[in-house]
């Protein structure tokens, strides 16, 4: 049995998912598209059932490539059910898309998240007036405590639903005219695909469109100006009609309301939030992946030093081929896990709490001064953590125009692996303050970038709607579930690369090939950034992977203390050298995908060199000020 799992964002699907099928989920991309579509199977009551988890939709009238495949698996009708997750601190909202659910006539189920949550709100829900007057099954859940067992055992009752609900006169002699014109022979019921061709939907043009339609539309615009308006405007009258006939509310928690007004309206409770969320992220990667990187660097000297007596005794070429191994493994863990993992959990608890959709709110105001649409927030914030879903997310933005602009603003915006260099290589051996530098140094040139984009090409204005969702306490087992989601591929892919990368090394070593190597590249290295010529071996490096470039820095060093070879300065311009290009080789496959050929390599060519200048400017500015 296939089973899809739809809902808004935030409404608690992938926790669902993950309870379900018990975290064995499986990500991919939906055909034909960059946009990730989860799975995962369980035996209920003996049959195997695949559950698909949809990405986050609004509502079934797409406006976001999200939104549009979503749409388009629910038009295709290949599944069995449609299990629909919705907010009950939210319902109204939630009904809009369980109405263009019921239009469609799908077999579905209706599982209240969230419902313990509501009625602290004094929000109730009746769950069993609303299963009357839908005609289907709804069920509270509560996915985190695993408390799912009604729905596990109601999935078979899932059915289509008998409630009806009417347009006006004119829209109604419109189905008409489209029912009698189309030619439709699925699933779905021929009122409902008739009503989201009407409505404008262009996943179902696409599937079921023909050349009348804009003539059937064009005979109403008289009474219906903006018939898809109409429609839309309709359906959520029966919405809110609905939910007002089966919520009870008895009183309103304002509290986190107030709070929201203090930070959301408010400038100076804005900038001190954004600040506080900062300076927490800062401290948590300085100290406690500083801690887990002293921890692991002293067990791996330990492990070193035990089997230095074994590598004596092999042949020279061997000896350079698992030492160099050995460093680079060692210094990429110890340096990459810690940050990578330790984002990744503060990322997950930012998104579990409520506090993420607050903080690209806030951060809203700063695009617009800056030129861009306020939804460019979104990705941006998503580069923090990783520049390849990043330049996906791009797809959000209104125009192409946008998307260029964002993607090549990523050079400023440093991902997890890029913060795993800034705090483990800058922050731990040259000092706090220098890691923070870097993060200063690069605001301050995504301002300066993005105010010249500004002059070039003028942005058109663009408006920001974000879902709120209520503050919630996080549970910590859903937040290292996400995390481990996220960094998996680091464990996976990236350590075998550490052992590879240090043996490459040790081969050119053993060839004496560095010197061929890193001389073309003093004008840059020695000449620019007054760096020992053998970090341009990591900074090449960190083209493959950036969570390579620790341990390559080792490997060419010849060690893993950083701050016996380099001085503070050296380590500081190193840093910026590795933050201000674009992340790696996987993205600028992503920037090839979206952007063609000939721009990806536009822009990795004169970010390269736009990131190399001001890494010696900037380089050249500490000097300057140092010695005055």
């Amino acid at each position: 049995m296939k089973v899809l799992l739809i809902g808004q964002p935030n409404v608690g699907k992938s926790t669902l998912l993950n309870a379900l099928t018990g975290a064995k989920v499986i990500i991919s991309n939906y055909p034909g598209t960059t946009v990730d579509v989860s799975e995962g199977t369980a035996v209920i009551d003996g049959e195997r059932c695949l559950f698909i988890d949809t990405p986050g939709a609004y509502s079934l009238s797409p406006s976001s490539e999200e939104e549009k495949v979503t749409d388009r698996i629910i038009l295709e009708g290949d599944y069995d059910i449609v299990v629909q997750v919705i907010d009950a601190t939210s319902l109204e909202r939630s009904l809009i898309m369980t109405l263009q659910l019921v239009e469609l006539s799908v077999p579905l189920i209706l599982a209240l998240n969230f419902w313990e949550e509501a009625e602290k709100r004094g929000i109730f829900v009746d769950v069993s007036l609303l299963e009357k007057i839908l005609g289907i099954p709804v069920v509270k859940i509560n996915p985190v405590k695993r408390d799912i067992e009604k729905l596990k055992k109601r999935l078979k009752d899932a059915r289509k639903s008998f409630y009806k609900f009417t347009y006006d006169d004119h829209i109604e002699m419109a189905i008409s005219k489209v029912l009698n014109v189309i030619d439709y022979g699925g699933n779905l019921l021929r009122r409902g695909v008739a009503v989201k061709l009407l409505e404008g939907d262009p996943v179902a043009f696409e599937l079921f469109g023909f050349s009348e339609l804009e003539k059937i539309k064009e005979s109403f615009r008289e009474k219906h100006p903006d018939i898809e308006r109409d429609i839309m405007i309709t359906r959520a009258g029966y919405a809110s009609l609905l939910a007002k006939n089966v919520e009870r509310i008895s009183r309103l928690y304002t509290k986190l309301s107030w709070l929201d007004k203090l930070i959301i309206n408010n400038v100076s409770g804005g900038l001190i939030f954004t600040l506080l969320v900062f300076a927490g992220i800062f401290a948590s990667l300085l100290y406690i992946g500083g801690g887990f990187q002293d921890f692991l660097n002293y067990y791996f000297g330990i492990l070193l030093n035990s089997i230095e007596p074994w590598l004596q005794s092999q042949s020279y070429f061997v000896r350079l081929l698992l030492e160099n191994s050995l460093i680079g493994l060692a210094a990429g863990i110890s340096v990459a896990v810690p940050y990578i993992g330790i984002f990744y959990l503060l990322l997950a608890l930012l998104e579990d709490s409520g506090v993420l959709a607050r903080f690209i709110v806030i951060l809203d105001k700063l695009m617009e001064k800056l030129g861009l649409s306020g939804k460019a927030v979104i990705p941006i914030m998503l580069g923090f953590g990783c520049t390849v879903p990043a330049i996906r997310a791009t797809r959000i933005l209104p125009n192409f125009r946008d998307r260029l602009k964002v993607a090549i603003l990523y050079i400023t915006v440093p991902c997890s692996s890029r913060s795993g260099i800034i705090f483990g290589v800058v922050g731990h051996y040259a000092g706090a303050a220098y890691a923070i530098g870097i993060y200063l140094a690069a605001f301050f040139i995504f301002i300066i970038t993005a105010k010249i984009f500004n002059v070039v090409i003028p942005q058109e204005e663009h408006y920001l709607i974000e879902d709120l969702p209520p503050y919630r306490r996080p549970l910590v087992k859903n937040m290292v579930v996400k995390a481990w989601v996220r960094m998996k591929d680091f464990v996976y892919i990236v350590i075998p690369l550490l052992i590879v990368g240090g043996m490459a090394y040790g081969i050119v070593a053993y060839y004496n090939l560095v010197k061929p190597i890193v001389e073309p590249f003093r004008f840059l290295t020695v000449g620019w950034l007054h760096l020992p010529e053998e970090t341009i071996i990591p900074l090449l490096y960190g083209f493959l992977q950036k969570d390579l470039v620790p341990a390559m820095l080792a490997n060419a060093l010849g060690t893993a203390n950083f701050s016996d070879i380099m001085t503070k300065t050296q380590l500081f311009t190193f840093g910026l050298a590795s933050t201000f290009q674009v992340p790696c080789i996987i993205a600028f496959g992503m920037l090839i995908k979206d952007f063609g050929i000939k721009r990806a390599l536009l822009i990795e060519i004169s970010t390269f060199f736009y990131g190399m200048l001001w890494a010696g400017l900037i380089m050249r500015l500490i000097l300057l000020f140092s010695s005055i």
